[in-house]
């Protein structure tokens, strides 16, 4: 009873921004059999051409319950939103409240009608009727891309135009969902779509992305990342943003993430890798903090074989575009541990030397941050029977510390 009320209501809303009389058509229309409404609708002139589909589709609506499967109705219903103008010019012509409705009843449709050349036409006038009722459409296609998500549904070309135009005017539930999509791979031929989606939605919703970087796997947060870097729709102070806490949430829930799978620790040492490189690269100094954090726990992985001297060497020697007197007293108590394995490897045949590319670039980057705090350890280098090239490289950065 509520339902035939609510379609009463909005025929008659809809006819007040209509013509004052019914139409001879609109007669024809009523009285017609399914075939014959079809005939109809394929046969309106222009002036006519929103007035009768709209008729149209609150007839399908009233009698989806029985007739959703029924092929003649479908038709009419396809037959019914192609009759609605596309021209942006005419759907100018057309008053707001009439798009709202007309917008409304193609979402119902949708709801109502499974099949998918009609949910297909749907979609594509959605888009265009929908200028003033955004945020319904934007439940609308969460709320259709959730339910086929969790249904795990085959791929259609629908989903595909969901997608995309939540990318254009999603909110922060279209972003969780997106990301949901994009990271499970659910529909691998749209993920470059769902991919551009998400760095859309991204940009807009920074809260919501570091939410999404805490709940991830070290994988889904590398590559998440990843597709954040490579946009050009992001900017630096936003990639910047992202990195650094990104870099802090994965450095607090390191055991965690890394315990994940097999892969886990080298996917989270690469990560370590990219995110300082970022940071590194634009002297993010807001980020000095966690720099020397990463590198502590850089350090501590490559001391368990869990990075390679390379990979380490490297997160050195991009730290030091972040200094901070921590970080120096961080990177002089590692070179001071090399220090003592050569001086123990002059005492016994067991100990093993460092690696001569982690201690240059301990040395290097010493002396470029010039902390007088790496004076003593420095110095002490120049001693032990290091080779001839790291001892020159000690001399060279005891002489830029900085008095």
């Amino acid at each position: 009873m509520r339902k035939s009320f609510f379609l009463f209501m909005i025929a008659i809303l809809f006819s007040s921004f209509s013509f004052a009389d019914s139409t001879l058509t609109e007669k024809k229309f009523i009285k017609a059999s399914l075939n014959d409404k079809i005939k109809i609708i394929e046969s309106l002139d222009e002036k006519e051409s929103v007035v009768i589909p709209q008729k149209a589709l609150l007839f399908a609506i009233e009698n989806a319950a029985i007739l959703s499967s029924d092929q003649e109705l479908i038709k009419l219903v396809v037959s019914s939103i192609k009759a609605f103008p596309s021209e942006p010019e005419k759907i100018q012509t057309i008053k707001k409240p009439v798009q709202k409705i007309i917008s409304e009843n193609l979402m119902t449709v949708f709801k109502l009608f499974n099949d998918m050349s009609l949910r297909k036409e749907a979609m594509e006038k959605l888009g265009l009727y929908s200028e003033d009722s955004l945020p319904l459409l934007v439940d609308f296609l969460n709320d259709y891309l959730s339910s086929s998500f969790k249904r795990n549904e085959p791929s259609k070309n629908i989903l595909e135009k969901a997608i995309v135009t939540l990318g254009d005017i999603g909110n922060h539930d279209s972003l969780t969902i997106i990301y949901n999509i994009w990271a499970s791979k659910i529909w691998p031929e749209y993920q470059e779509s769902a991919g551009r989606a998400l760095v859309l939605l991204a940009q807009d919703s920074f809260s919501d992305v570091i939410k999404i970087f805490s709940l991830s796997n070290i994988a889904d947060s590398a590559h998440f990342f990843y597709l954040i870097k490579k946009s050009s729709k992001i900017s630096e102070n936003f990639l910047c943003e992202v990195a650094e806490n990104a870099l802090l949430i994965a450095i607090n829930n390191a055991e965690k993430l890394k315990a994940y799978d097999k892969d886990s620790p080298k996917i989270f040492a690469d990560f370590q890798l990219e995110t300082q490189e970022v940071l590194s690269s634009h002297k993010w100094s807001h980020a000095a903090p966690v720099i020397n954090r990463n590198v502590i726990l850089a350090k501590k992985a490559y001391d368990e074989d869990l990075i390679s001297e390379n990979d380490f060497a490297k997160i050195i020697a991009s730290s030091v575009n972040i200094p901070s007197h921590a970080l120096a007293q961080s990177l002089t108590d590692m070179l001071s541990d090399c220090n003592g394995k050569v001086e123990l490897a002059g005492t016994s045949e067991a100990a093993q030397m460092p690696a001569r590319s982690v201690v240059l670039a301990l040395i290097s980057a010493l002396g470029e941050m010039g902390d007088k705090t790496a004076f003593d350890v420095l110095l002490f280098v120049t001693y032990l029977s290091y080779p001839i090239d790291v001892i020159d490289a000690a001399k060279a950065s005891l002489a830029k510390l900085n008095w």
